[in-house]
């Protein structure tokens, strides 16, 4: 005849407690949540510290990688046709006055080409408010590049609800972006704004290198 301790009796207690707690655990879920988890933190990490890390070690952490990389070419690409445009002008230097949403997609990717992704996404979203579904594309193509997903699904949303028609196509540009940007960048400062926070904007000199720049790129 078998004689429980008090110790044996707690720790039948304690099994039992445990699985009645974890009856419902679904050890393969976990499994496919911890390997999404990962690749996204290694995809993270060599995007932060591309130097240190090694080679992909898995095919969905180079899925992974590889639609971060054309989001970041597209975005790049995106970018350089709206600066193309014979509207770059014209819409800049209304930004400069009256801060309308049209110009702020068009500096937003003025700061994007000059390595200014965080404030050039700040008047992506400015002019998102305002229904703007070029800004809201390029918001979703920045938040993939950044390995922000909700924030990318968030967006993506939005220019679905948004776009319910094709809208009149831009005129393409032939010149330079990378030489445009170049020129105007100067007229682009960071400033501590009492309403905005810490942001981009043009400065006092951004006007006449606007002119000097032309209308086109």
């Amino acid at each position: 005849m078998n004689h429980l301790t008090p110790l044996d009796h707690a720790l039948q207690e304690r099994r039992r407690a445990m699985d009645a707690a974890f009856a419902d655990y679904d050890p393969a879920g976990a499994i496919r949540r911890l390997a999404d988890r990962m690749v996204q933190e290694e995809l993270l990490a060599t995007l932060v510290r591309p130097t240190t890390i090694g080679p992909p070690r898995g095919p969905g952490f180079a899925d992974a990688h590889a639609a971060q990389n054309a989001a970041a070419a597209e975005l790049e690409h995106c970018c350089q046709a709206v600066v193309a445009r014979p509207t770059t002008g014209p819409r800049l230097g209304d930004f400069v006055q009256k801060r309308l949403p049209a110009g702020a997609l068009v500096f937003g990717c003025l700061l994007y080409l000059t390595g200014r992704p965080a404030p050039a996404a700040f008047w992506w979203r400015y002019a998102a408010g305002a229904d703007n579904v070029e800004a809201m594309r390029l918001l979703t193509l920045h938040h993939r590049v950044e390995g922000e997903p909700a924030d990318a699904h968030h967006w993506a949303g939005r220019l679905h609800a948004t776009t319910t028609a094709p809208a009149p196509a831009e005129v393409e540009g032939s010149g330079d972006p990378q030489a445009y940007v170049a020129r105007v960048e100067p007229g682009i400062e960071e400033v501590d704004d009492p309403d905005l926070g810490e942001i981009c904007r043009p400065n006092a000199c951004f006007p006449r290198l606007l002119a000097a720049a032309g209308h086109t790129a």
